[in-house]
């Protein structure tokens, strides 16, 4: 399958004004949201809606005349004041339909006894913690060095413990072009080298979908009820039947069948280079996009672990033709991929620095571009060997990308595993936040996010090894290792135990 060329919307490489569309929605008002099955007529629903709403209105009015300082933060705009009527009243509907009406109007006479403090303990109480892991502020606070009490090289030295050794068999199968939407679900053809009869590279039309991911609402104190889920891209309840909010040209897919990935690149090991130093290891981030032969990798980032320095920054060209370049992830522009400069093995990969007279504006750097997945994977093999220690996040996704088999690998998504286990995972923005008190992949506005900076996603994946490390070392000491003399990890040794943080020696038994 030959490389095919990207270039700006208008031109045949990429489908034309792939970048997604945001539809309007305009807001809501006092009229209860329509569900599959009512829980009684529509007007005894709207009198409800109205008498829960005037509560609401009230205490909102009666928190106005005296909120002051952090108090202001609980007040709701009059449009929040339906959006929570409306959510209130549809979770009544769906989940206590039998008892619909006792329900709600419980939940009337409530909030009607409700006190002006009672209200503000709610609104604290439900306020709390929304500005630290979903907050948008590109000014994050200053954040604590970390020091893991070992030089880089010791620190290399306790990589090994933390590596989870897998490996990925490939072979190669045919595979159909039927596919089931990444987005919405929906079945649709995709046509490589596009269709015959007029060009398309996907049937059944526009794909309208959610591109933000559902997530939890925070229940009031003693709520046992189920919590409700919102899409973090629109703020509409998860259960609302109007579609989506997001509209794109083409249906994307991914797979991550092993055979169906080898069928478009196959899977190599990654080489043993006596060249590369034995004491590097890096931290490694693949953008994706989607194509004919589903997520391809379009750029790849390569930064020293735990120097953090730039190794290698590109663009790639895919191997199929783009539907969508995912630019509110990959951060990846169709201008970008038009106008970056070629590079080989061999060659110089560095980015182009774009000066300009304006001292006062930061120089841009400018990607350049691998001809095809196969050369980009070939020059990171010039950076890495069999035996270099690979960090990531989620890095399963990042290897199939590169189509790579690595054994040595330290993936953040098992150091720090979700409570409940796989399949559920922590994103690598919230263990950043949780874990470091620092901010990645912030938007530029709500409505215009620019993707994520892979460089800034592998020097995080980076940093969160090294803390790893940190509250490692800080049990292995109290277990009596130490650094020895040459700078090496020493094991307890038998004659000496630790008390109250420091080595005494063993009581000698007769």
């Amino acid at each position: 399958m030959a490389a095919v060329s990207v270039a700006p919307a208008s031109s045949p490489g990429i489908a034309p004004d792939s970048r997604q569309k945001q539809s309007s929605k305009g807001p809501e008002s006092l009229n209860p949201r329509l569900l599959k099955k009512a829980p009684t007529s529509h007007p005894t629903r709207v009198a409800l809606v109205k008498a829960l709403h005037k509560e609401f209105k009230r205490l909102n009015d009666e928190l106005k005349k005296t909120a002051q300082g952090a108090e202001k933060r609980w007040l709701l705009s009059d449009q929040e004041l339906i959006v929570k009527t409306l959510d209130d009243e549809q979770e009544i509907a769906i989940k206590k339909t039998p008892i619909y009406a006792t329900s709600i109007r419980n939940k009337i006479l409530t909030y009607k006894k409700m006190t002006l403090d009672q209200w503000k303990d709610e609104r604290s109480k439900l306020t709390q913690g929304l500005d630290s892991i979903n907050s948008n502020s590109a000014t994050p606070a200053a954040v604590e060095a970390i020091e893991t009490g070992l030089t880089p090289f010791q620190e290399f030295q306790f990589l090994p413990r933390l590596i989870d050794i897998s490996a990925a068999e490939a072979a190669v199968a045919a595979c159909g072009n039927t596919e089931t939407c990444d987005r919405c679900t929906r079945r649709f053809q995709v046509f490589p080298g596009r269709r015959e009869a007029d060009g398309a590279l996907a049937s059944n039309g526009s794909c309208t979908y959610h591109p933000g991911k559902p997530y939890y609402l925070e229940r009031a104190p003693g709520d046992r009820s189920r919590a409700q889920r919102r899409f973090r891209c629109c703020q509409r309840n998860y259960d609302d039947e109007s579609g989506g909010c997001t509209t794109a040209q083409h249906h994307v897919f991914k797979t991550t069948d092993p055979k169906r990935l080898a069928a478009v690149l196959n899977f190599v090991p990654t080489p043993t280079n006596p060249e590369i130093p034995k004491e590097r290891a890096v931290a490694f981030d693949c953008e994706m996009a989607y194509t004919v032969y589903g997520l391809e990798l379009i750029r790849l980032t390569v930064v020293s672990w735990p120097a953090g320095e730039t190794l290698l920054d590109i663009l790639v060209r895919p191997v199929g033709e783009v539907l969508d370049l995912n630019t509110r992830y990959s951060g990846v522009r169709p201008e970008d991929m038009a106008t970056a400069e070629r590079c080989e093995v061999g060659s110089d990969h560095q980015p182009t620095v774009m000066t300009t007279q304006d001292a006062s504006h930061t120089p841009q750097r400018r990607l350049k571009i691998a001809g095809s997945p196969k050369i980009a994977r070939d020059i990171l093999f010039t950076i890495i060997s069999a035996e270099t220690p690979l960090i990531g996040h989620g890095l399963e996704n990042d290897l199939n990308a590169a189509r790579i088999i690595h054994s040595h690998c330290i993936d953040t998504v098992l150091l720090y595993p979700h409570k409940n286990g796989l399949p559920l995972r922590h994103g690598l923005k919230y263990l950043m936040q949780a874990k470091l008190g620092r901010q990645i992949q912030v938007d530029a506005s709500e409505g215009t996010p620019e993707g994520h900076d892979s460089a800034e996603d592998a020097q995080a994946a980076g940093d969160l090894v090294r803390l790893k490390i940190k509250d490692e070392w800080k049990t292995m000491r109290m277990a009596g290792w130490t650094v020895g003399t040459d700078g090496e990890l020493q094991p307890p040794s038998e004659e000496w135990t630790v008390v109250g943080g420091a080595q005494v020696k063993r009581p000698h038994v007769h």
